[in-house]
């Protein structure tokens, strides 16, 4: 296929379109999302168990979802739950977003009450030498779809469960509620429904209208400066550390949003780590923009947190990596090795896997703090946020061991020549 394009573009996230961010699951190749409509159903009304399926890979694979249905209530009382399948084997091509739909019903003796658990396992088997196509975090919106808006809009209606990430992610418990009346009948037939929301099929249009984007996006990304943007990076980084189990010192939020900025504002294309077009977050705004024109009138700051946040984050690390490497005297990996560990980092930031120390250091903040002055908020004191790091590296650097002490001794010396730095600038204390 010809491509316009002078990059080879991510696939939209069409999971992100339907399910709050935290009904997302997901099992390395494979996204998902699980949900009941409606919530609560009259006895012999039937109900559906909802699965958006995302693959995340350029290969084919086989899906296979079960349901456990209750037999018994909380008191003991006989439940009798009815299925249209209780297992449904599926195969997915490359990339492909579904919907599966499974009718459920209660029926007689069944009581009414809240909360009655339906167990749903989700397995999967593809080729391991997928190539993964989607950011683990979201990405952009999808621009051409298989489907209607309208279908769209209506499972995004649907309450999708919010499944904790330190939960087996392949078994999710659903709720489901059963109200004091009933339907005069039991349903006669239930059938299950399958129905593709998007596929490589899409992409050939999907890649017309981000060429299309490309100089709207350029224009976009010049005004994406550190007096524009650095603020609302910084309530971010606080808001998504927060969330994910890291809660950040104040210093620490400081320097990762400056080297968040710093990249945003032309920093992986002054440190040579890459041309603007081959920048994650780069290609998410055209992708973005291609979806969802209007997004061109909104303020530079607003982009950045609504859409941009995760993808700057990757590139930040490769970034604050080749930032920091010409200052210390470590070996730092060779551009494998950090690309996988920006993958690691992101892959935290979608729940896959527990909080790490080094995710805040290593190379962010070290990053931010080798970037201090040249990084400057709107009344901001670059010798605060040196303060605000010594207190930060006072309390972390007690509890520091192993990987960590090395980590902690690099920043020491970054931050005994970003002060000395500051001296020769003569940029005084405010």
């Amino acid at each position: 296929m010809n491509n316009p394009l002078q990059f080879d573009p991510m696939f939209p996230d069409v999971l992100g379109m339907i399910a709050p961010t935290n009904a997302r699951i997901t099992l390395d190749a494979l996204q998902l999302a699980v949900g009941v409509f409606p919530r609560q159903a009259y006895l012999n009304q039937p109900f559906e168990v909802v699965t958006i399926l995302q693959s995340m890979i350029d290969q084919p694979m086989n899906v296979r979802i079960a349901l456990q249905l209750p037999v018994k209530d909380p008191s003991g009382r006989p439940m009798n739950i009815t299925a249209a399948r209780k297992m449904v084997d599926l195969s997915l091509k490359p990339g492909e977003v579904g919907a599966l739909r499974v009718p459920v019903a209660a029926l007689s003796p069944t009581q009414p009450g809240e909360n009655y658990p339906i167990q749903v396992a989700v397995r999967y088997r593809a080729s391991r030498s997928g190539k993964t196509m989607r950011p683990v975090t979201g990405g952009a919106p999808a621009s051409v779809l298989a489907v209607s808006p309208f279908k769209l809009q209506a499972l995004s209606d649907i309450e999708f469960v919010h499944h904790p990430h330190n939960a087996s992610q392949e078994n999710i418990t659903l709720p489901f509620d059963i109200a004091p009346r009933r339907m005069p009948n039991p349903p006669l037939e239930l059938k299950i429904a399958y129905e593709t929301l998007w596929t490589v099929d899409q992409l050939a249009q999907e890649q017309q209208l981000l060429a299309a984007k490309v100089e709207e996006a350029r224009m976009i990304a010049s005004t994406l400066t550190r007096h524009h943007i650095y603020a609302a990076v910084l309530r971010r980084t606080q808001d998504l550390y927060a969330d994910h189990g890291l809660a950040l010192h104040p210093g620490e939020a400081r320097a990762i949003a400056k080297m968040v900025t710093y990249t945003l504002d032309d920093g992986a294309t002054l440190e040579q780590v890459m041309p603007l077009e081959e920048t994650r977050w780069f290609q998410t705004l055209c992708q973005t923009l291609a979806a969802n024109p209007e997004v061109s009138t909104w303020e530079p700051g607003e982009i950045v947190e609504r859409y941009l946040m995760e993808s700057a984050l990757y590139d930040a690390v490769l970034t604050g990596f080749s930032i920091i490497r010409p200052r210390v005297r470590v070996n730092l990996g060779d551009r494998q090795e950090r690309i996988n560990y920006a993958n690691r980092l992101v892959s935290w930031l979608a729940g896959q896997t527990e909080p790490d120390l080094a995710y805040i250091y290593l190379p962010l903040v070290l990053g931010g703090v080798t970037v201090n002055a040249v990084v400057m908020g709107r009344d901001d004191d670059p010798w605060r946020l040196l303060d605000e790091m010594r207190e930060a590296y006072r309390g972390r650097v007690r509890l520091a061991s192993g990987a960590s002490v090395e980590i902690f001794e690099m920043l020491d010396k970054l931050m005994v020549r970003a002060e000395d730095d500051l001296r020769r600038a003569r940029i005084q204390r405010e």
